[in-house]
C-alpha cells in the first residue's frame, strides 16, 4: 500500500512537471536573448554617451567661472521677471545635477556589474549599490554596513577597499553636485574686478605723511599764508569754509545725530559721517567720519579719521577717466551696474581729542588742566599746566588758543585753550584745557558708492599699525617730539588756524581765528547767562542730560579741525604748480596710448616717472562694480573641484572601457535585478529566513555572484542566475556525516543519501537544517541510488523524464527521502562558471 502511494505520487509530480513543459510557450513573455558582456568598442562608446552631456556641461561652467562674466545690475534677458530669469537657472542647474549623477550611474553600475560577473562577488548589501549610491542616506544603513564587514574578510582586500572608495566617492559627488551646479551656474550679486592700475604722487612718504610737520614749512609757505590759506584746497586751512558751514547747521544738542545719512552706519561704520568740500580745486570732498565720547570715563576720547587729499585727487581723476572707458568698452551704462566701488590702500589722517571739565577760573587765573595720554593711546586726568598766554583781559566772546604741552603729557602732539565769553560781572570764565594726539593710520580710501564720485571716505583701519610708532621711553631719557605722535610746529598752527574777517560783537570788534569762527559758528557759548547765583561752569552743563554733550561738542570741532588740516598735508605736490592755483594740472598723471585697455585690463595704464624711486609714492588703485555675475571665489573653487571629480572620473572610465572594451547594460534597473532574483535558485542556506525581512548585518554580508546555470527550461549554459557561495561549514559538515553513512550502508551509490530523520532535524532556532545547494545543477550530480525500486511500467522515474531537475535544497523530486550533497570541488567548479563575451542568455 505505502509502495502504491508512492508511485501515484510520482506519476503525480512527472505529469505536473510535463504539463509547465508543454506550456511553457503560452507563458512566455516573448523575452529574446541578451548578450550579458560585449567587447565591442563601438558599443562600449555608445554606452558612454551619457558622459558627454555632463562633462561639456561642467568645461562650460567651469570655463565661465574662471574667466568671470558680469551680467549686469539685473537679470532679466531669459524672462522679463528677475525671479523667473533666476529659477530658469536653477532648474538648468538642476538638468546638470540629473546628468552627473547619470553619468556617475554609468560608472557604479559598470563596477558592479564587473564584481559580479569576473570578480569575487559582493556582499548582498552592495548588489544594487549601482541604483543606491545616489542616496546618501544609503550609506547610512544595514545594507551598507553589511557590506563593509564583507571589507576585514581576509582575501582581496585592496580590490574590495577600491570598490567601497570608488562607492563613497561617487556617493558625495551625487550629494554636492546639486549644490555645486547652483552655486557655479546661478548669478548672484557681487564685486566685479572692472580695472586696476597704480597712479603716483610727486614726492616720498615723508613728504605726504611725515611726522615732524615743521620740516617742509618754507617750501608750504610758497604757497599758502594768512590770507590765503582758507582759499586754497591744499593748505592746511583748506577745509574751513565747509567745516564753518557744518557746524553752524548744529548745537551740542543735536550734533550726535544732525544730518547723517541713514546709510553712514553702514557704509562707515560710523554714524559720524559727513563731507569737507576746499574752495577753487580739483580736490574732491573728503569725508570726516569717526565716534565722539558719550561718557564721563577719563578712558573715553573722541576721534576722527579723514582721507588724504592728494591720494583722493589722483583718484577721483582715475575714476573720471575709468568709467568713461568701461562704458564705451563695455557698452554699458547706468542701468547695468548697481553699484561703482573704487579703492586703494593709503594711510589716512587720525586725530583724537579729550578735554577736561570745566574750569571756572578767575581774572588773574593762569593755571589750566590737561588731559595726558599714558602709554600709545591712554587718557588719564593729566596735569594742572600754567599758560603764560592766557588773557586775562574780559571779554564777551569766546576764545581759543594752541599750548604746547611738556613731555611730562605723555604722546600729545597739541593741547588747545577754550575760555567762554567772561561772566557779567567780568570775574571769572569757563576754561576748558583739551589734549590731541594725531598720526597716520593705514585705511582703504574708497569712493561713496551710493552718490558716486560724491566724495573719499576710509574704510578697514588698520588701528595696530598706526605711525608714528610709539616705544616706551626709559626714565630719565628724553622723550622723543614723534614718539607715538606727530610732532606740530607753531608755523603750521599758524597757516592752519589764520584769523578771519573782522566781527562785531556788541561794542567790541573781533578778529577771531579759523577755529574761534567755527565755535562762535556752532553757539558753543552763546546762551551763557548765568541766573540766581549760577555760576558758568553749572550753566555749562544746563540742559545737557549727558553733561558732556557741549565739551565734546568742543572736542569734535578742535579734532575737525586739526584732521582736516592733517590730511591736506603735502597735498599742492599732486599739481604742476605753475599758473593760478585753481588751473592747475595733475602731476605724475601722463596715460600711455593703450590707456584703456590696460585699466581694464589691471596693468599700469600710466607712464612710469623718471624721477628716483625714493621720490616718487606709488599707489595701487583697483575698480569693482556690483550686479548679477559669475567669478571665481571660495565657494566656486569647492564647487569647482566637486565638477572636476566627476569629469576625472568620468574621463577615465570612459577610456577604460574603451580600452578593457568589456560592456554591459543589464541589471540596471530594480525590475531586472527582481527578474534575475526571480530565474535564480533559492540560496536556502546563504539567505535563510530573509523572505519577510534582514535584520542581521551578517545576512548583508552574505557574497553574490552572476554565473552561467543549466536550469530546466533552458539550453545548456544559456543561463545566467544570482548565486550565494554556501560552501560553507554547514555544507561541509553534512557531507562529511553523509560520508559516514556511506561506509555504513552499501546500498548509497550517490555522493550521499540523507535519511528522513536528518531532513527533518531541526536547529535551536525551529528551522529545519537544509545541508543542500541552490548552485545544483544536472551535470554535478551523480547516479540516483537505488534505495526505491522503481516500477518498469509506463511512467518513466522523474529522474529519467525530467533529467537534471531538482528542487532548491539539492532533493531530489523522485522521493521524499534522498538528499543529494555535492562535493566542495564540485562547489567550486560551479562558481567558475562566468558568462562568456558576446554570448546570449536567458
Amino acid at each position: 500500500m505505502f509502495a502504491t502511494s508512492l508511485a501515484f505520487l510520482d506519476r503525480f509530480r512527472a505529469g505536473r512537471y510535463l504539463s509547465l513543459d508543454l506550456s511553457k510557450n503560452s507563458l512566455s513573455t516573448g523575452e529574446p536573448k541578451k548578450v550579458v558582456v560585449s567587447d565591442s568598442r563601438r558599443t562600449a562608446l555608445r554606452r558612454c554617451i551619457f558622459h558627454i552631456p555632463p562633462v561639456l556641461g561642467s568645461i562650460a561652467i567651469l570655463t565661465l567661472n574662471l574667466h568671470g562674466i558680469y551680467l549686469g545690475e539685473e537679470v532679466n534677458w531669459l524672462f522679463k521677471s528677475e525671479t523667473l530669469s533666476l529659477m530658469g537657472f536653477q532648474i538648468l542647474a538642476k538638468i546638470h545635477e540629473i546628468f552627473i549623477v547619470t553619468s556617475l550611474g554609468l560608472i557604479v553600475l559598470h563596477a558592479v556589474r564587473n564584481e559580479l560577473l569576473f570578480g569575487h562577488g559582493l556582499p548582498l548589501g552592495l548588489v544594487g549599490s549601482g541604483l543606491s549610491f545616489s542616496n546618501f542616506s544609503f550609506f547610512f544603513t544595514r545594507e551598507f554596513g553589511g557590506g563593509l564587514r564583507n571589507l576585514v574578510q581576509p582575501g582581496h582586500r585592496l580590490r574590495k577597499a577600491s570598490f567601497i572608495g570608488l562607492l563613497c566617492l561617487a556617493g558625495a559627488i551625487a550629494t554636492l553636485a546639486g549644490p555645486s551646479s547652483a552655486t557655479l551656474m546661478v548669478p548672484q550679486t557681487q564685486s566685479w574686478s572692472a580695472g586696476a592700475t597704480e597712479f603716483f604722487l610727486n614726492g616720498s612718504l615723508e613728504r605726504f605723511w611725515p611726522s615732524d610737520l615743521s620740516k617742509d614749512m618754507a617750501e608750504l609757505q610758497q604757497y599758502c599764508d594768512n590770507e590765503t590759506s582758507t582759499a586754497s584746497a591744499f593748505c592746511p586751512a583748506g577745509g574751513f569754509i565747509s567745516l564753518q558751514e557744518h557746524w553752524g547747521r548744529m548745537n551740542y544738542t543735536n550734533f550726535y545725530d544732525y544730518d547723517v545719512p541713514p546709510y553712514a552706519k553702514m557704509l562707515s561704520g560710523s554714524r559720524f559721517y559727513w563731507p569737507i568740500h576746499s574752495p577753487t580745486s580739483p580736490i574732491p570732498p573728503l569725508y570726516q567720519l569717526g565716534d565722539p565720547r558719550t561718557d564721563q570715563d577719563m578712558h573715553s576720547y573722541t576721534f576722527l579719521v579723514q582721507p588724504h587729499a592728494a591720494a583722493a585727487t589722483l583718484m577721483q581723476r582715475i575714476a573720471t577717466d575709468w568709467w568713461t572707458v568701461l562704458v564705451s568698452t563695455m557698452g554699458l551704462t547706468d542701468s547695468r551696474v548697481d553699484d561703482r566701488n573704487i579703492g586703494a590702500d593709503v594711510l589716512a589722517a587720525i586725530t583724537s581729542v579729550r578735554c577736561t571739565e570745566p574750569q571756572n577760573i578767575s581774572e588773574s587765573g593762569k593755571t589750566v588742566r590737561f588731559p595726558a595720554i599714558d602709554g600709545r593711546f591712554t587718557y588719564i586726568q593729566g596735569f594742572d599746566f600754567v599758560v603764560d598766554g592766557l588773557d586775562t583781559n574780559a571779554v564777551n566772546h569766546l576764545r581759543f588758543q594752541w599750548v604746547h604741552l611738556p613731555e611730562t603729557f605723555g604722546a600729545v602732539s597739541i593741547g588747545g585753550v577754550f575760555e567762554s565769553p567772561w561772566s557779567s560781572d567780568n570775574k571769572s570764565r569757563i576754561v576748558i584745557g583739551c589734549s590731541a594726539q594725531s598720526g597716520w593710520l593705514p585705511a582703504t580710501i574708497l569712493t561713496d558708492k551710493y552718490s558716486f564720485w560724491s566724495g573719499w571716505y576710509p574704510w578697514g583701519m588698520d588701528w595696530g599699525g598706526r605711525t608714528p610708532a610709539w616705544t616706551s621711553t626709559p626714565a630719565n631719557a628724553e622723550e622723543s617730539a614723534t614718539n607715538g605722535r606727530i610732532a606740530i610746529s607753531s608755523e603750521w598752527l599758524d597757516l592752519l588756524t589764520p584769523t578771519t574777517s573782522d566781527i562785531v560783537t556788541g561794542a567790541e570788534v573781533w578778529q577771531p581765528s579759523t577755529i574761534e569762527s567755527v565755535l562762535d559758528n556752532a553757539k558753543l557759548a552763546a546762551d551763557l547767562s548765568p541766573l540766581n547765583g549760577a555760576t558758568l561752569t553749572e550753566e555749562w552743563v544746563k540742559n545737557d542730560p549727558s553733561e558732556v554733550s557741549r565739551t565734546t561738542l568742543l572736542e569734535a570741532i578742535v579734532c575737525s579741525v586739526l584732521v582736516d588740516g592733517l590730511s591736506r598735508t603735502g597735498s599742492y605736490r599732486a599739481f604742476n604748480t605753475t599758473g593760478p592755483s585753481s588751473e592747475w594740472p595733475l602731476a605724475l598723471y601722463d596715460p600711455l596710448p593703450d590707456f584703456a585697455n590696460r585699466l581694464l585690463a589691471g596693468r599700469t595704464a600710466l607712464s612710469t616717472p623718471s624721477l628716483p624711486s625714493a621720490e616718487v609714492t606709488t599707489i595701487h588703485i583697483k575698480m569693482q562694480i556690483d550686479g548679477f555675475a559669475l567669478k571665481a571665489t571660495l565657494a566656486t573653487f569647492l564647487s569647482m573641484a566637486v565638477l572636476l571629480i566627476h569629469v576625472t572620473m568620468a574621463l577615465v572610465h570612459t577610456g577604460w572601457v574603451l580600452v578593457r572594451k568589456k560592456t554591459s547594460n543589464s541589471w540596471d534597473s530594480i525590475s531586472e535585478l527582481l527578474a534575475l532574483a526571480q530565474n535564480s535558485q533559492p540560496a536556502s542556506v546563504a539567505l535563510g529566513n530573509t523572505a519577510a525581512g534582514i535584520n542581521l548585518g551578517k545576512t548583508y554580508a552574505q557574497i553574490a555572484k552572476i554565473r552561467v546555470r543549466n536550469q530546466y527550461g533552458y539550453s545548456n549554459n544559456d543561463h545566467v542566475a544570482l548565486v550565494f557561495d554556501e560552501s560553507g561549514s554547514e555544507l561541509e559538515t553534512t557531507a562529511a556525516s553523509s560520508g559516514r553513512r556511506e561506509q555504513e550502508d552499501n546500498e548509497h551509490h550517490a555522493v550521499g543519501i540523507a535519511d528522513n530523520t536528518m531532513n527533518n532535524e531541526e536547529d535551536s532556532s525551529g528551522n529545519r537544517k537544509n545541508p543542500g545547494s541552490s548552485e545544483i545543477s544536472k551535470q554535478h550530480i551523480l547516479p540516483l541510488s537505488r534505495t526505491w525500486p522503481r516500477p518498469r511500467g509506463d511512467i518513466l522515474p522523474l529522474s529519467q523524464t525530467l533529467p537534471g531537475y531538482r528542487d532548491i535544497s539539492g532533493r531530489s523530486r523522485s522521493t521524499s527521502t534522498e538528499s543529494l550533497i555535492p562535493s566542495k570541488n564540485v562547489v567550486k567548479e560551479m562558481m567558475d562558471d562566468r558568462v562568456v563575451l558576446n554570448r546570449a542568455y536567458g
